[in-house]
């Protein structure tokens, strides 16, 4: 019976503290600049090919309702995907590199 409140008091100890800022748990605000590009490169990259696969399902579905034949997938790829995709990229990008900032010139270890 103790050791059921030992680990369950050894478990809350172990959370971030309440000022750190956290996306499901994780402290995202104590990552360091490499985590930071490559966390945002991702997110970009999920962004991109999430809204491909949309719009490649939206002109198909636009081509079988109208009749007429948009087949050339670029305009998936160009007109729509690689906007999103550098957009998402530049928010992710500014967002985690701000968070980096603040904790590298906070002194905070």
């Amino acid at each position: 019976m103790t050791n059921a409140r030992n680990l369950s008091a050894n478990a809350s100890s172990t959370k971030p503290e309440t000022n750190d800022i956290t996306v499901f748990n994780i402290p995202i605000g104590k990552l360091g600049l490499a985590g930071s590009l490559l966390i945002s490169v991702a997110c970009a990259s999920i962004t991109f090919f999430v809204t491909f696969f949309l719009s490649i399902l939206g002109v198909t579905i636009y081509d079988s309702a109208t009749g007429k034949s948009l087949v050339n997938m670029a305009i998936s790829y160009r007109d729509i995907a690689a906007p999103v995709g550098v957009v998402a990229l530049f928010v992710c990008l500014t967002y985690l590199l701000s968070l980096w900032a603040r904790h590298k010139f906070s002194h905070a270890e």
